[in-house]
């Protein structure tokens, strides 16, 4: 029988859906929300990759408020700030995917320890871990707020592995995001990437990972 991982999840994308805050958003954007869901989602990684290569560090909640505000600009929406503080709020209760309670609770009765590995902010995780009944399983979470970088700098993968007290080759990151696998890989992390959308469209900057599943039941079924 293979030996247990310690496996790391991503939150954002990968336990539980960015986009489905496009369901507050149908009060203020209407046909719109999908849309400007999907830019709040752009714009949150794409400061999170500035700030890095600035080496500027600000929260997550910091960075999630101005992207949002960024997206609503771009789709020429103006809120009270009451309104904006809804919608901040709403990041508190992303749901998970459907194949999370089931996949995680497989990867526990295997033997696997679980561990959160997000750009996250302490709150932000503490709130979101506690709204969608992620622990247990999950045992441990380890924010970037911890090293004040994001992903995927070399120093979070690393500050992971001793976190969770293992060489950083003994750990296995569990993400949806392409650039988040290739920076865990550049470190000797071993890797699974969840392809949520289906499309099998990696990443161009790196090869996709040894493990590819459509969800975390698959993933339990493909570790054992």
């Amino acid at each position: 029988m293979p030996t247990p991982d310690a496996l790391a999840f991503d939150v954002y994308g990968t336990l539980v859906d960015p986009i489905g805050v496009a369901v507050e958003l149908e009060r203020f954007a209407g046909a719109a929300s999908r849309r400007v869901a999907e830019l709040w989602r752009q714009h949150q990684l794409e400061y999170t990759f500035r700030l890095s290569v600035m080496e500027r560090y600000q929260d997550f909640e910091w960075v999630t408020h101005r992207s949002l505000h960024q997206a609503l600009a771009l789709a020429g929406i103006e809120l009270a700030a009451g309104e904006v503080d809804e919608l901040m709020a709403s990041y508190d209760r992303l749901q998970r995917f459907d194949d999370v309670a089931e996949g995680l609770d497989l990867l526990r009765e295997a033997g696997h320890s679980l561990a959160i590995l997000s750009n996250g902010s302490p709150a932000m995780l503490e709130r979101l871990v506690l709204e969608a009944g992620l622990r247990p399983p999950i045992e441990e979470v380890v924010s970037v707020d911890e090293v004040g970088v994001y992903k995927p700098s070399p120093r979070v993968y690393r500050h992971a592995a001793e976190r969770l007290r293992r060489p950083v080759e003994e750990v296995r990151l569990i993400s949806s995001n392409p650039f988040d696998i290739i920076g865990a890989e550049a470190v000797g992390m071993r890797t699974a990437w969840i392809d949520r959308s289906g499309a099998a469209v990696f990443d161009t900057l790196g090869e996709p990972p040894r493990v590819v599943v459509r969800s975390l039941v698959e993933l339990a079924r493909e570790l054992a």
